[in-house]
């Protein structure tokens, strides 16, 4: 990744994060939790039955936390 993408990715993230609610700050950390574990399972472009173990917790996370966003949706009548 070079700077320029770098820099994109930060400004993005402060720009998503500055107007948002906390269910989706939430889905945004579990969601770099997910990237995160799924850059070290493929470091070495191998991914053992442990690294297989945490990526499937990472997305269960965050599969709560979409679900749970979801639910607390009101949609007026």
């Amino acid at each position: 990744m070079n700077s320029s993408s770098l820099i994109n990715l930060v400004m993005l993230y402060f720009k998503l994060n500055s107007g948002i609610g906390n269910d989706a700050k939430v889905i945004m950390k579990e969601g770099m939790d997910v990237i995160n574990s799924l850059t070290v399972a493929l470091k070495d472009n191998k991914i053992t039955m442990a690294e297989k173990d945490a990526l499937v917790a990472e997305l269960d996370d965050f599969s709560g936390a979409v679900i749970e966003l979801i639910d607390n949706i009101t949609i007026p009548e």
